[in-house]
């Protein structure tokens, strides 16, 4: 064997977290410990990825080519063919994306091998696990990915053969998990989670007690139990119970430390909400909702928790698959089509269309393809009543001049 190696600088997949976690160690100071896995027993942060990754899975992904007048959308490329048709033999489009936004959204780093045919053409994107990935960074600044696949086996991948998609950097190049840097609410919450199951199994928690003063014995303590049993269940609720002798019915209500864990289990909402950078609206607490409509929702929802997350996917994506452009070739763009999110009532859709057309920005079969029907012959051209418009202005204006002179 050689006995000399190129000397790299070596990171590990295994973190500190994770050897806690075999030890069954917390790595939080609410007791709990929290990773990608166990942040996902929370409902609040399942809800985030989900609602994040199937936005972003959802959005059609299409690339264009720039022109000076223009862009052009282009199909028979196979870039395009994985974005759109198949990524890998065993996904979707969609799964492929909602799988790559997942493991960003929980580990800050996602990571897909692409294959490459003899003529420099991508083949596939196929995702792997960031667990399964080691990263190391060699003296010249590049890096390469040692990936374990699912038989054990080690393959190492060069830079230009892995798609990475990473999350708040600290050096640029690794993706730093949301779950890992704000682990301490997410502790939090999943504590106040365990509290009220532990309350459930084992705490006493009645409607209310009945006093007496009066010892009572086996047979009298029967006769009352009995006599209660006429008010329990759904049917009888409402019903003012009768009692014997100096019996005293006393009601209980929530107590204050109730009230306090219920408003801190609220609250831990509004952080796991800042953490994704999403409004709680999205994670089904209407308490404080501020947006009149849905329509402003999913708007806000675009410009301030989506846009960030689009923009970056897809320029990994065009810097991953397009590694052969240079300052002097075509200028291309991988974008995704957020239409779908912001569509409107059919009403307002089409009165949105009517000036459209009417302003010569749209033609006719420009609109039909937007609602998914067959263009018609002619309606290509487009619309000139903004300049019969303009021309009834002027002529209107210098008849009321003449009609001044007149004056």
């Amino acid at each position: 064997m050689w006995p000399f190696k190129r000397k790299t600088e070596q990171r590990n997949a295994f973190t500190v977290d994770e050897y806690l976690s075999y030890l069954g160690a917390s790595n939080t100071g609410a007791g709990e410990f929290v990773s990608p896995s166990t942040a996902e027993a929370l409902p609040a942060v399942l809800n985030a990825v989900t609602v994040i990754s199937e936005a972003v899975a959802a959005m059609p992904c299409y690339l264009y080519r720039l022109e000076k007048d223009g862009r052009e959308r282009v199909f028979n490329s196979p870039v395009d063919f994985l974005l759109n048709e198949m990524p890998n033999r065993n996904q979707t489009p969609y799964q492929f994306k909602y799988t790559m936004m997942r493991h960003c959204l929980l580990n800050g780093n996602a990571y897909a091998v692409i294959e490459w045919d003899k003529s420099g053409e991508p083949l596939s994107l196929t995702p792997y696990p960031p667990s399964a990935v080691n990263i190391q960074r060699k003296l010249d600044g590049s890096y390469i990915y040692q990936i374990t696949d699912l038989s054990g086996k080690v393959k190492t991948y060069l830079q230009d053969e892995i798609l990475h998609l990473r999350h708040s950097s600290d050096d640029g190049f690794i993706g730093r998990s949301p779950i890992t840097i704000c682990r301490e609410t997410i502790g939090l919450g999943l504590a106040q989670q365990r509290h009220g199951s532990a309350v459930m199994k084992n705490g006493l928690m009645p409607s209310g007690i009945i006093t007496t003063a009066e010892w009572l014995d086996g047979v009298k303590g029967e006769k009352t139990l009995k006599s209660l049993d006429r008010y329990r269940g759904a049917a009888n609720a409402g019903k003012t119970p009768v009692l014997e002798g100096s019996m005293d019915y006393k009601q209980l209500g929530m107590t204050n430390q109730d009230a306090e864990w219920l408003q801190s289990r609220t609250f831990t909402i509004s952080d796991i909400a800042r953490i994704f950078n999403i409004s709680p609206i999205f994670l089904q607490d209407y308490s404080n909702s501020s947006y009149s409509n849905f329509s402003e929702a999913s708007r806000a929802f675009l410009s301030q928790t989506l846009r960030p997350w689009l923009t970056n996917f897809e320029q990994q994506l065009k810097d991953a698959l397009m590694v052969d452009l240079n300052r002097t070739s075509p200028r291309y763009l991988i974008e995704f089509d957020t239409s779908d999110l912001l569509r409107t009532s059919q009403n307002d859709r089409f009165n949105s269309y009517d000036v459209a057309i009417k302003s010569g920005v749209m033609c006719p079969n420009e609109v039909r393809r937007k609602e998914g029907l067959t263009p018609y012959a002619g309606g290509e051209e487009f619309s000139q009543a903004w300049k019969q418009t303009v021309e009834v202005k002027k002529g209107s204006s210098k008849k009321e001049a003449d009609d001044g002179k007149n004056d």
